[in-house]
């Protein structure tokens, strides 16, 4: 039906796929090509015209983040030649990869000597189901990020029968968009990194802390400084950690106090078990075949320590968890967008979901449902409607989010009485195009001067940012290799042509690139390069010192501030059981990742995140699948 609406048009503009020879020249046939700009630089398309159609296009170069605009580069040009129209809708969360290949093929069609603005109105009209389907796994997991298929993933490994859906046309959730590292003690890669400048100093500083301090964490304080003591009388050369240091620094990572004056802290039995589970998660991860760099730890942005584990290829964490559900019977669902979780006698025995054609699902779960959905970055209203902690927090403060991540568990899950904890809490972040490690960039505002730790806490580096008209972090050609992301030097070429970070092959060019002082810039960047020299950072007190900014080309790249994570959500167990306003577990219910609260209190780490999700979706994936 939908092509022959499409058909119908063609002919009133004189165009018809079908009887070409009723039909006016359209197009001067032949091969042409063009580029549209995309999220990470330019999209280029070669598009093949007979004198009546669009015949076929294809993608001859890009440089989008994989997973993410797939999707959009397959489907976009499918569609187009499929209804010889330039109005096909863009692909959710790849809007920018999706208006690239429009745009190409627009100017396509242009060279050719087509009328671009007649086949923008080639109106599309899309059939909508009214079928309801009924379908039955073990277990049902809603989300495919991190989280959700770790759950997925898990159960299959159990044994269990697994429907996962997936709101959005593809897999990834705010996984895809993170530097993927995770945060883990793994003690036979620890000891292959050495020390770093400050350090050692850090950890003296903690032998100084007061255990009656530290509340429900006291114990933990005090195994730790028994550790560090241990340490610092051997060979600190090599790099210390032990999962009592990653949990003192989640427990004061994550203490806040909101504006009414409430203090939140991480709970202590959730923290135990993600932290303690964390090693176990990446071994888990590299059994399903996700290859990690085993030699080198990295620090991404707030995380505080050398513990973050990268994948060598960074959609494996994908892709790898994905292949095994399949590999055991699992099915996975796209486009499909849970609404409802059903309930029986008290039991969560399924959930209700909508397809993106309207067919209607009704999935029963024999076992348990996983929700593992996300948080509510991309949600500004939820945001303000909770926030507890940002004095006038902008109503239409934009997010680093997937699209798909708008609190759709967590309004499901109070709807049948799970309790919600730590809502108030969202973390900002001074969004980079690049994820560097903290020690090797500085923040500069308009005046050319460093105003903040760069390897504070995220809210600390938030709350400063915010105080600047402008700010940028500033780094050198090596340091842009030190990439949480394994980003190439193609395309960091492509952020600079395209505008999104600027480069210059003197700190004085590249002040006057961004429109500031270049005597203010130079003089701040040396007397930060003196602070590496000598190991001590006296106007700031960073000691974490990586790699001076002292070889061009050199870099900056302005800060925006953005939504990036939210703390609060459904209310688990050690289990990953959710918890019901009355404090007793809801039975077959479980979740993992953002969509839940009180890990991570009212401030996450760098680098916890998908620890967090991966670790709570393992665990969540398994009880589920050993429930009778």
């Amino acid at each position: 039906m939908k092509k022959l609406v499409a058909l119908f048009l063609l002919l009133a503009l004189g165009v018809c796929t079908l009887c070409p020879a009723l039909a006016q020249a359209a197009y001067t046939a032949g091969t042409y090509t063009a580029q549209g700009q995309g999220h990470n630089g330019m999209v280029e398309v070669e598009v093949v015209f007979s004198d009546s159609a669009i015949e076929s296009i294809r993608i001859v170069n890009h440089n989008e983040t994989p997973g993410v605009s797939d999707v959009a580069l397959e489907r976009v040009p499918e569609e187009i030649v499929a209804y010889q129209s330039l109005a096909v809708d863009t692909v959710a969360g790849a809007t920018y990869s999706s208006q690239a290949v429009l745009d190409a093929v627009a100017a396509c069609v242009e060279q050719a000597g087509g009328d671009v603005e007649a086949l923008k109105a080639v109106a599309i009209e899309k059939s909508v189901s009214t079928e309801t389907v009924a379908m039955e796994a073990d277990v049902v997991v809603v989300g495919g990020g991190g989280a959700g298929l770790a759950a997925g993933a898990a159960a299959a490994g159990k044994g269990a029968s697994v429907i996962l859906v997936e709101k959005m046309a593809q897999l990834g959730g705010n996984t895809i968009l993170s530097g993927y590292a995770m945060n883990a003690v793994m003690p036979e890669i620890t000891a292959k990194n050495a020390s770093r400048t400050g350090q050692v100093e850090t950890l003296q500083e903690v032998l100084e802390y007061n255990p009656e301090d530290f509340g429900e964490f006291a114990e933990t304080l005090v195994t730790l400084q028994g550790q560090i003591e241990e340490y610092l009388a051997g060979d600190t050369s090599v790099l210390f950690d032990s999962v009592e240091w990653h949990m003192i620094q989640t427990y004061l990572g994550g203490k806040r106090t909101g504006l009414d004056g409430e203090v939140v802290e991480p709970k202590l039995e959730l923290i135990r078990v993600f932290c303690e589970g964390a090693g176990d998660t990446v071994r888990w991860l590299e059994s399903l075949g996700v290859a990690f760099d085993n030699e080198n730890l990295t620090t991404p942005p707030g995380s505080m320590w050398l513990r973050g584990h990268a994948p060598l290829d960074n959609a494996q964490e994908i892709s790898a968890p994905a292949a095994y559900i399949e590999a055991n019977g699992g099915q996975i669902l796209y486009e499909t967008r849970a609404y409802e979780i059903m309930m029986e006698d008290g039991r969560a025995v399924g959930i209700k979901a909508e397809q993106a054609d309207g067919t209607q699902l009704v999935i029963t779960a024999n076992k348990g449902v996983v929700m593992a959905s996300g948080g509510y970055g991309e949600n500004p209203e939820m945001a303000v409607e909770y926030n507890n902690y940002w004095p006038d927090l902008p109503s239409d403060i934009p997010s680093d989010n997937a699209k798909g991540i708008t609190g759709d568990g967590i309004i499901m899950g109070k709807a049948i009485g799970a309790n919600l904890v730590g809502m108030g809490y969202i973390q900002l972040v001074p969004k980079q195009t690049m994820r560097l490690q903290a020690e090797n960039y500085i923040f500069v505002n308009g005046e050319g001067r460093r105003y903040v730790n760069e390897y504070s806490e995220r809210d600390e580096l938030c709350a400063a940012t915010l105080a600047q008209e402008v700010a940028y972090s500033i780094f050198d050609s090596v340091s842009a290799t030190i990439t949480n992301d394994n980003m190439s030097m193609e395309t960091i070429d492509n952020l600079v042509k395209t505008g999104q970070i600027y480069r210059a092959d003197t700190i004085e060019e590249l002040a006057e690139l961004i429109g500031i002082d270049p005597t203010a810039l130079k003089e701040e960047v040396d007397q930060y390069n003196s602070f590496i020299d000598s190991g001590v950072d006296t106007e700031f007190g960073k000691k974490q010192l990586g790699v001076k900014i002292e070889q061009a080309p050199f870099y900056a790249d302005q800060l925006v501030m953005k939504i990036h994570h939210t703390m609060g959500g459904l209310e688990i167990n050690p289990e990953a059981e959710v918890i019901s306003v009355d404090g007793e577990v809801i039975p077959g219910l479980y979740a993992a990742g953002e969509v839940t609260g009180g890990i991570h209190a009212g401030n996450r780490l760098g680098g916890n995140a998908l620890a967090d999700a991966f670790t709570f979706g393992r665990i969540a994936g398994e009880n589920a699948a050993e429930q009778e």
